[in-house]
């Protein structure tokens, strides 16, 4: 019933109003109409003020000043129009002027039912009332609020980054948007609205825009002017606090939805992880091909950048953020996920094994040193412990197989090399004498370059050493045997092998005393190289014993021994012309096999007695056979003793084939019970053998010497000892006589 009376009188008033206007008009001058009261404000409140009030929607902010009210004063929106930033408290004022939701049910009754004959009275006390109230806004609100101003005057103060005044403008506008009704789709005004909400969502996104740039550009921003970055912060923390309170708008129902929010907090985080990729994307990476060292130049640009870039975090862009940013903490968190993603994306590619040993040590070791995170300028705000590996430990592992793989290939390869040239060298000249041994490099080289590699990895993690250490050892062990195997052929095309010979004795000599100080690193592996080394050496002895004995035993003791020592003179001539060659040795090997030399000579001459091509029937015969023995047998040991030999235990077999040899025939038991207890390595074959040799081939005499051995042996097995050394078990009895049988 209100309403409608409402809009039953609402004419009248409109009438009389208009007619009340006139009068006043012309009674006054001109300029006295609108005089300005002396607190500022307009004189009076004009009745189509109340008119809009009543019945027009709430006017643009947006639009000129002057379009408010035709009927406001001249000085009224002259001050508008000179500077719409200067003019606080407008939009609360007219919204209490504007808004009939302020206002209580009487007021709005006592406004609209007016009697007609009262209309101008009433009209006068209105307007006295209204110029109140006009006064107390004034005073109360015009210096606290700023007119919005139009969007291409708000993205001019964002380029001019005036950013606080922007994010005002663009919150009062959205204020604006949020208290104007949305007009239907086909209202005139609706395509106005939809202007107003696009202009908007622009500017937000402007101010964004520069925000963001900004942050991205902290560095060399915070040196020049650190109050721009200071004045973007504060900026993300007012957006963060509107996001908060859009929020709670969108739980009411009916709430507009002309924007949503933007998450300004997450955008600033993403915004600095993105500038960090960013600042480590641009550090230089030089090209695989034009430079060789390419990843160590790349890694120490990388860490030259992260240590400064963390220094003017902590310096000078900590300082602009407030402390619950962390904001030092963050950055050490980005640049540590960065350089992560950065090093993984490097590893994939095809690196060699420079390039591998770089990238681990850098990751490993340099990362966290004091080159970069435990550097004194970044404590103690770095704590190393805290940050978790560069790398996963299974990327870590694939880059340490990848090391090994490589590895393996160039040491595979050097040591082929090596051989080879080892191999061209002795084909020309003979060894070279250094200190009076034959001497190669080929040692020399070998142990450096495994202890270079074993140095390296080690540096790496003993983890990695290890692998090393095996793929070391393992490549040595092939280079060995293939060095083996090429030595025997070698040794056939050449006249003199010897100096050959004894060269590479002298480098597994030296390669097994390098080998023997890595027994504290591997101590099962090495010792199988070790072990592989001996054999190698071994079988070189062997094959420089067997040379010898074929050069000085040519059936020596044949039919015409004992009417000449010419044989004997010539095998004694070779054999010290032989071991003087053999002094170019080193000691570590020589004596082992001069000793051994000087075995084989013993058995060598030995196993000619025992050969059964010597019939002694005589006593005249036994004599000087025994003497021979004695003599030749004792020129032998005398000249092995001389150069080094420790085998003194074949001495005695000296006087013991002597004595046995040409002793009367009551005395033979007991100097064979005396070779027995020497050499209880003797068999009833060699006995049967010496015998012969004495001129004792069958009869009763030698089946009783026979049965006298045997109790011999049964006599002794209790009380004779094991013999340390073999002498007569390694040597074959053969010639056309064999042992007679034993008679009963």
């Amino acid at each position: 019933m209100t309403k409608r009376r409402d809009t039953e009188l609402l004419p009248a008033v409109r009438s009389t109003t208009e007619k009340q206007r006139r009068k006043m008009s012309n009674s006054n001058d001109d300029s006295h109409g609108d005089q300005d009261s002396p607190d500022g404000n307009q004189a009076a409140c004009k009745t189509s003020d109340v008119e809009t009030g009543m019945t027009k929607k709430k006017p643009s902010f947006r639009r000129n000043s002057k379009k408010i009210s035709q009927e406001s004063g001249n000085t009224e929106a002259d001050v508008l129009d000179s500077n719409p930033r200067e003019q606080p408290g407008l939009f609360k004022r007219f919204s209490r002027r504007f808004s009939l939701s302020s206002l209580s049910a009487s007021d709005k009754n006592k406004m609209v039912s007016v009697p007609v004959g009262k209309t101008e009275n009433n009209l006068k006390e209105q307007e006295g009332e209204c110029k109140a109230t006009e006064s107390q806004d004034a005073k109360g609100t015009i210096e606290n609020t700023k007119l919005p101003l139009s969007a291409m005057e708000i993205n001019l103060l964002i380029s001019k980054n005036s950013l606080l005044e922007a994010n005002e403008n663009i919150n009062q506008l959205e204020e604006e948007l949020l208290n104007e009704a949305e007009p239907e789709k086909g209202e005139v005004a609706y395509q106005e609205y939809t202007k107003k909400v696009r202009d908007f969502n622009l500017l937000c996104n402007e101010l964004v825009k520069q925000v963001m740039s900004i942050i991205t550009n902290s560095f060399s921003i915070a040196k020049t002017n650190s109050g721009i970055l200071c004045m973007a912060l504060q900026v993300v923390e007012l957006e963060e606090a509107a996001d908060k309170k859009w929020q709670e708008r969108m739980e009411h129902p009916g709430a507009k939805c002309f924007r949503t929010p933007r998450k300004w907090h997450d955008l600033w985080r993403e915004t600095v992880r993105k500038s960090v990729e960013e600042r480590i994307a641009k550090v230089a990476l030089p090209k695989k091909a034009q430079e060789k060292s390419w990843l160590t130049l790349h890694l120490v640009n990388l860490q030259k950048t992260i240590l400064e870039d963390l220094k003017i975090v902590k310096d000078l862009v900590q300082s602009c953020y407030p402390e619950k940013y962390n904001i030092f903490n963050v950055y050490i968190k980005y640049y540590h996920e960065t350089v992560s993603s950065h090093l993984e994306c490097i590893q994939q590619e095809h690196l060699e094994l420079n390039e591998l040993y770089s990238f681990l040590n850098w990751i490993i070791h340099s990362y966290q040193s004091g080159d970069v995170m435990s550097h004194p300028d970044l404590s103690p705000e770095v704590n190393v412990q805290e940050l978790r590996p560069l790398l996963d430990q299974k990327v870590i592992e694939n880059v340490m197989d990848k090391y090994a793989k490589e590895l393996k290939i160039i040491i595979s390869t050097w040591m082929e090399n090596v051989l080879e040239e080892e191999k061209k060298k002795f084909e020309s000249q003979e060894p070279e004498l250094m200190m009076g041994y034959y001497h190669s490099d080929m040692a020399f080289h070998i142990s450096q370059m495994i202890h270079e590699y074993l140095n390296k990895s080690g540096k790496i993690s003993n983890k990695l050493k290890d692998k090393a250490l095996h793929i070391c050892l393992d490549e040595l062990t092939n280079l060995l045997h293939c060095y083996q195997q090429d030595l025997k052929v070698k040794k056939r095309s050449i006249p003199n092998p010897l100096p050959l010979l004894i060269v590479s004795v002298n480098s597994y000599i030296d390669l097994r005393e390098y080998v023997k100080t890595l027994k504290q690193d591997n101590a099962v592996h090495v010792g199988k190289v070790e072990e592989t080394l001996n054999n190698v050496v071994r079988g070189l002895n062997e094959i420089l014993v067997e040379d010898i004995l074929k050069l000085c035993f040519k059936k020596i003791v044949a039919r015409k021994w004992l009417l000449s020592s010419d044989d004997f003179n010539l095998l004694i001539s070779n054999a010290e012309k032989y071991c003087e060659e053999l002094k170019k040795m080193k000691q570590a090997n020589y004596q082992v096999l001069i000793s051994d030399v000087h075995f084989q000579f013993v058995k060598e001459y030995i196993t000619q007695i025992m050969k059964q091509q010597i019939h002694c029937k005589s006593s005249g015969q036994r004599d000087a056979a025994a003497i021979k023995v004695r003599e030749e047998l004792g020129a032998i040991n005398k000249m092995y003793k001389e150069r080094g030999s420790t085998a003194l235990w074949l001495f005695p077999v000296t006087q013991d084939l002597s004595d046995f040899i040409g002793s009367n025939e009551n005395e033979l038991e007991t100097k064979l019970n005396t070779l027995y207890m020497d050499y209880p390595d003797i068999s009833k074959e060699h006995v049967s053998a010496l015998l012969y040799f004495r001129g004792i081939a069958r009869g009763k005499q030698k089946s009783n010497l026979m049965k006298y051995f045997k109790q011999l042996e049964k006599d002794s097995e209790g009380s004779v000892t094991e013999a340390r050394h073999v002498l007569f078990d390694q040597i074959v009895v053969t010639g056309p006589v064999k042992c007679m049988p034993l008679f009963t």
